[in-house]
């Protein structure tokens, strides 16, 4: 049975953090649950998987519908349960970012990270954190993000302001030449100097 085990993402829903209004990345994936998970294993073959997997969705379900606090105390359930759930850690700093809790947001990722070094929402989610507090370490993270996924095009954009803010204008357009290639509609997001030359129309090329 597929389940949805993400309730929200700053790929695409907080992007307005700083700034940016375009968004092409699918905000969560959707992960297989299975009876046989891995927490099912480790418990003798109990049915902690499966019910981690109803909690993850309880959580889901009140996140989306707004209640912030009903669903960090069902994701902490999961965690009591199954202590490196990477979507329910994933879910809390989502909720904590949503706060403006960046802090506590980053820990709660990096918590998903442990469970998951190549975790691309909570990588994307950490580096929005840290643009303004530590915004070497956010470009790091990016270009790690689009290592894992070349298709990334808010990534992309993203380590091109900040690349741009650094004063990389080679890389930074590089990098703005990617997310326009890969999505054409953030092309509006991205500086006006950075962004290509519009091509001559036919009728122009025919008058000459």
């Amino acid at each position: 049975m597929s389940v949805r085990q993400i309730f929200g993402s700053l790929a695409c829903g907080a992007v307005l953090l700083t700034g940016v209004t375009a968004c092409s990345d699918e905000p969560a994936e959707k992960p297989q649950a299975s009876s046989s998970s891995n927490s099912d294993k480790a418990n003798g073959g109990t049915n902690t998987g499966t019910a981690s997997a109803d909690l993850l969705n309880l959580g889901v379900e009140q996140g989306q519908a707004g209640k912030f606090d009903e669903a960090k105390a069902t994701f902490e359930k999961v965690l009591a349960a199954e202590a490196n759930n990477k979507f329910a850690w994933f879910n809390l700093g989502f909720i904590a970012q949503s706060r403006n809790q960046g802090d506590e947001a980053v820990s709660n990722y990096d918590k998903a990270l442990e469970a998951d070094a190549n975790y691309k929402p909570a990588l994307y989610n950490k580096a929005i954190a840290l643009e303004s507090k530590a915004p070497t370490t956010s470009m790091d993270i990016y270009r790690k993000v689009v290592s894992i996924d070349d298709k990334s095009s808010t990534a992309y954009l993203r380590l091109g302001m900040l690349l741009s803010q650094s004063g990389d204008e080679e890389e930074a357009r590089d990098a703005f030449n990617a997310a326009i290639r890969l999505d054409k509609g953030l092309a509006s997001a991205v500086p006006a100097k950075y962004r290509p030359a519009p091509a001559a129309s036919s009728s122009t090329r025919a008058d000459r």
